[in-house]
């Protein structure tokens, strides 16, 4: 009779040391809890390698101004790879949209009219990927190569490898280039803005849950009425008009634009959504984990800096944090599928 007491005891015991591990396997399920915990081990470390210039305002606003121009792009790419394409021109289609403001501004236009002329080349360049795409059936990742190729032709075709000069004191690029106390750019008004309303746009609306449908199973999405060819479309436009801003930021941030101008984004882009949990096969991610995957890419750039070591390891940090985050979110699936 003394024991059973004690036995029912310790049933809520072992109940809560279950709920602990229910919502430990829950929290693991998240797309951006890798990326949460790897931003958290990469800031701890550069603050003691990078000691004491890193935790510095100064240096907090290079990393977040490295962190929103790179976001901006990835969290756009972050919903197409959900939606399970990619889009790997989106580096030469930030370098195209920034060349065409100066280079139409050369030509009289005003940053005013030549900043809507830039989002709209490269509204129209997503469209093209997205229309090929669908009526071809090729995979974006040969399409879009090619647009890679092609319009990084085209920038050394308009620029002919000389960079063009920008007039910054225009007001045009007020909204896109102000920078306000300590170092800080607006650019990250820019993230905060699009890493909410994407986020929105992904969780909270029809168009989202067509996302996550096309990028799962197509096939069953379309059963299911889903219009998928159109939600790539607007997905292509929507990553390539992320890429525009980002573009047009550094325009307004830099006094001249050059045509390698976004040279190797896209693999950024990528790696950062990868990072933040978003998966490769599509149907699966979160723009909240690529904001923190982009934001740990931007505390390993600014750290290697100030802790005095080659900039070539970023390369190298990168290429390990990829193979890493796939093999821990693999075994993460492994054990604890998500439902």
């Amino acid at each position: 009779m003394a024991e059973r007491p004690l036995e029912v005891a310790a049933r809520p015991g072992r109940g809560g040391r279950g709920s602990i591990a229910r919502t430990w396997a829950a929290l693991l399920r998240r797309p951006a809890s890798g990326a949460a915990v790897g931003t958290v081990l990469m800031f701890v470390l550069f603050a003691f390698l990078a000691r004491p210039h890193f935790l510095t305002l100064p240096s907090m606003a290079s990393t977040l101004t490295i962190a929103a121009e790179l976001g901006i792009v990835a969290m756009g790419m972050t919903l197409l790879m959900i939606g399970g394409e990619f889009d790997l021109s989106v580096g030469s289609v930030l370098g195209v949209s920034s060349v065409t403001v100066p280079w139409l501004m050369e030509r009289g236009w005003p940053a005013a009219a030549a900043i809507p002329v830039a989002f709209l080349v490269a509204l129209g360049i997503g469209l093209v990927n997205g229309v090929i795409v669908n009526r071809t059936q090729i995979p974006s990742f040969i399409v879009t190569l090619g647009g890679l190729f092609w319009w990084r032709g085209v920038l050394f075709a308009v620029t002919r490898g000389f960079p063009i000069r920008v007039d910054q004191g225009d007001p045009g690029f007020a909204p896109f280039s102000t920078r306000l106390a300590f170092g800080f750019n607006v650019s990250l008004f820019w993230f905060i803005a699009v890493g909410f309303a994407l986020s929105f746009l992904l969780v909270r609306t029809r168009f989202g849950n067509w996302v996550f449908a096309t990028g799962g199973n197509v096939r069953t999405a379309q059963q299911l009425g889903i219009p998928t060819k159109r939600v790539k479309l607007v997905l292509f436009a929507l990553t390539a008009s992320m890429a525009a801003l980002a573009g047009v930021i550094q325009v307004g941030r830099f006094s001249g634009v050059d045509s390698l101008r976004g040279s190797g984004l896209e693999l950024e882009a990528i790696a950062a959504a990868v990072i933040g949990g978003t998966r490769l096969t599509g149907g699966y991610g979160s723009v909240a984990g690529t904001a923190l995957g982009c934001l740990m890419l931007g505390i390993i750039q600014n750290g290697l800096v100030l802790a005095g070591i080659a900039s070539y390891w970023y390369r190298a940090f990168i290429g390990l944090l990829i193979v890493a985050v796939v093999i821990v979110n693999q075994r993460a699936g492994r054990l604890s599928p998500p439902r």
